[in-house]
């Protein structure tokens, strides 16, 4: 029998007349071939293209169903979980009573508590719950407490809110704590319990507990500082693309130099990282702007600053960033106590017949040493007697000691400017009357 005159097919068959001749694979034969059921065809074109297309109309629903979601979702705000003041710790009657002192171990999550009474007896050990309302509930228990706290990062709310509900507070100096107190066990309730105990007997070490006006100056500085770095690292950028094409050119931020950088030619993917990278500096020295035009306004109903702008070398923001360090002038006994305190003075190993000085300490505010440094750069081109100084210095210990001497006499001077409420006059200086006075 022809194939034309079956009613029915074997996979693989084909159902055109014309091609009745041939002869189609059977069951007996073991003959087997692949056929689309829809169209018929041996190669599956046909059905690859029909799955192609149920592919793209999935990916269109789902395309449009994204787009319904992203006009209708609202993401919920996030809030901090208020806690749970039934995990309170409890506190008995006689300890309220006899509590007189509390060492504190801050961190980020929890915070480990330890009273003690007068002789420094530990009365008991407590874990809060680093959260406003739980601080509050536990401490407003006691009626005045002297509370210590070790200097850490993040810690200025805790303290105002301790010295805000009338306890006594102080911040213990975290290196000199742990010169005093090195353990070799370390639990968050042994620091807490060392730190109880030093206050209790008298022996801790403290450190400055800076104004909220003094905090929001260095906040302000150290900022604009940051922006001011970001600016420079983008400004090396532009000039390393530049140099990569041999198109670089020695000032490319002045007025023409932008035109040039708006008009050279280089490759699609540099052209478009300097395009970005001047945005970033066009934003960035904005930003850098504003916040100086921020710290000049705060500046001018200081009288304290007006003095040290005095100071060769002292613009707007050293003045205001070393009177933001130092705070109260008259917690240091003599100038030489300023020096030690923004870590310009020499280390010094002193035993027997033996005596060795070495480089500076550094100890103190990293910020405060490279302004003063910045500072006595241009001092020494404004003042006759610092440059005499630094000249003969720079001949014989070299160009970077002599300029560490100079910031540091700087430091000297802006503080007995700041402490006897003077102005700055360069006649002081000379026949060597530097010490004495300043």
């Amino acid at each position: 029998m022809e194939v034309a005159q079956r009613g029915h097919y074997w996979p693989g068959e084909p159902r055109d007349d014309t091609a009745s001749s041939v002869s189609s694979p059977s069951r007996k034969s073991g003959g087997c071939a692949r056929l689309d059921t829809k169209t018929g065809s041996t190669d599956g074109s046909h059905r690859d293209q029909d799955t192609e297309y149920r592919a793209i109309e999935q990916i269109q629903r789902w395309e449009i169903k994204k787009a319904q979601l992203a006009l209708t979702y609202k993401p919920k705000p996030i809030k901090r979980p208020d806690p749970a003041l039934e995990d309170l710790p409890m506190i008995s009657h006689s300890i309220k009573e006899a509590a007189m002192f509390a060492g504190i171990d801050y961190h980020k999550k929890t915070i480990a508590v330890t009273l003690g009474d007068g002789k420094g007896q530990v009365l008991g050990q407590y874990n809060l719950q680093n959260h406003r309302i739980i601080t509050e509930e536990f401490f407003g228990q006691f009626s005045h407490l002297e509370c210590v706290v070790e200097s850490c990062r993040g810690y200025e709310w805790f303290v105002d809110q301790l010295r805000d509900m009338g306890h006594g507070i102080e911040v213990g100096d975290s290196r000199s704590i742990k010169l005093i107190a090195q353990s070799r066990c370390k639990t968050d309730k042994i620091d807490s319990r060392i730190l109880m105990e030093l206050r209790a007997i008298g022996f801790l070490p403290t450190t400055y507990i800076p104004s909220a006006e003094e905090r929001e100056y260095r906040e302000l500085l150290r900022h604009r500082a940051t922006m001011v770095r970001t600016a420079t690292r983008s400004k090396l950028r532009v000039h390393a693309i530049l140099d990569k094409e041999n198109k670089g050119i020695t000032y490319p931020f002045t007025k023409s130099g932008r035109e040039y950088l708006r008009t050279v030619e280089l490759t699609e993917s540099r052209k478009r990282i300097l395009n970005h990278e001047l945005e970033i500096i066009d934003f960035v020295e904005e930003q850098a702007h504003a916040q100086e035009v921020r710290i000049t306004k705060f500046a001018k109903n200081e009288p304290s600053i007006a003095r040290l702008r005095s100071i060769p070398g002292f613009n707007i923001l050293m003045a205001t960033a070393f009177f933001a360090e130092v705070g109260d002038p008259h917690r240091f006994k003599n100038a030489d106590q300023v020096a030690a305190y923004i870590g310009l003075v020499p280390r010094v190993y002193s035993s027997g017949n033996t005596m060795r000085c070495g480089r500076i300490t550094k100890t103190g505010s990293k910020f405060m040493r490279w302004m003063l440094v910045q500072a006595a750069w241009t001092a020494i081109k404004h003042s006759p007697n610092l440059r005499a100084k630094f000249n003969d210095l720079s001949r014989r210990r070299g160009k970077k000691v002599a300029i560490i001497s100079i910031a540091r006499r700087l430091a000297t001077i802006a503080f007995r400017i700041l402490k006897d409420k003077t102005d700055y006059q360069e006649e002081k200086l000379d026949a060597g009357l530097a010490r004495a006075t300043f």
